[in-house]
């Protein structure tokens, strides 16, 4: 057929012009001339066969058996190629798909391989095993640093790396904790360590100094303080009462209808007439302070929004 002859030779002078004849390779130059073949002669391999060429050897990925499967991984890990399953995954993935079909998964297939994968995660200086967990636990205990989660994603950022490893190795951090010799109970009481008194002591210091103690900003700024408040008393409500402080009049109308724009009025006034020092305001008009702190979240933002700065 002259139409068969047109294809067949179109795929000859592509093979001459140096492109591969893989179906990806010829997708992606000629798309046209696959669907074509493919169309005529049913499949490409039955096209390549046409055209004298034997599919097995054109193809460019091997046909992956599993002890062909075996050697490659036995090969990457002696030359350190690779780290860990995500990087065999992405930078592999032709051997990764193989280790899949053969093995069920990657890791199976490197047991298979005879490749102990804690070792090989633990040869990684940026790695946590499950040994590296272990020891920065223990290590941490003895120098009285946080161990409870929340607290240390907290107040530590630069540690997130090492909580997400603890929870991906060891699926709970209390297991994470009972694998380094802890008790994860004296663990989270040791991070409250939240008596009435100190609970008490620390509401009245936030008033003090001028701080909301309404719920939402409790939320975001000190956590622990009011689940302590919390556990201790009932509610919120009631921690702040027994601080000595009137809920209604500091926490639910503590901001005395002060809106941000009479807020930021309020500050230029005073800086207007020299009275706009922070510690000024903190003595003379608490709710003004605490207005700006809420809306403005630091003394400085709020001092430069009523300036009329960025």
């Amino acid at each position: 057929m002259v139409q068969d002859t047109a294809i067949l030779r179109d795929i000859k002078r592509l093979h001459r012009s140096g492109t591969a004849l893989n179906y990806a390779a010829v997708r992606r130059a000629d798309g046209r001339l696959l669907a074509r073949a493919c169309r005529q002669f049913g499949s490409w391999n039955a096209a390549l066969r046409a055209a004298g060429f034997d599919p097995q050897k054109i193809r460019r990925c091997p046909l992956w058996s599993k002890k062909i499967v075996i050697e490659q991984l036995r090969d990457l890990h002696k030359k350190r190629l690779f780290p860990d399953l995500r990087t065999l995954s992405l930078k592999y993935s032709l051997l990764y798909g193989a280790c899949c079909r053969h093995f069920g998964g990657g890791l199976a297939a490197l047991q298979a391989a005879g490749i102990d994968y804690e070792q090989l995660l633990g040869e990684h200086p940026r790695r946590w095993t499950k040994a590296r967990i272990v020891a920065e636990i223990r290590r941490r205990d003895e120098k009285g640093l946080p161990l409870c989660l929340a607290t240390i994603l907290r107040k530590e950022p630069s540690m997130k790396r090492f909580c997400y490893a603890v929870l991906h190795q060891f699926g709970k951090w209390s297991e994470a904790l009972r694998a380094a010799g802890l008790k994860p109970d004296a663990v989270r009481e040791r991070g409250r360590m939240w008596s009435n008194a100190r609970v008490i002591q620390e509401i009245r210091r936030r008033h003090v100094e001028g701080k909301l103690l309404n719920t939402d900003l409790m939320l975001r700024e000190d956590l622990s303080l009011h689940t302590a408040g919390r556990r201790h008393f009932g509610t919120w409500k009631k921690a702040v009462e027994h601080a000595g402080i009137n809920y209604n009049l500091y926490v639910r109308g503590g901001l005395y209808g002060l809106t941000r724009a009479k807020t930021q009025r309020a500050i230029g006034d005073r800086l207007v007439a020299n009275r706009g020092s922070r510690k000024q305001v903190q003595e003379q008009s608490p709710s003004l302070y605490r207005a700006a702190m809420h809306y403005f979240h630091t003394w400085e933002a709020a001092v430069r929004k009523a300036r009329g700065l960025k």
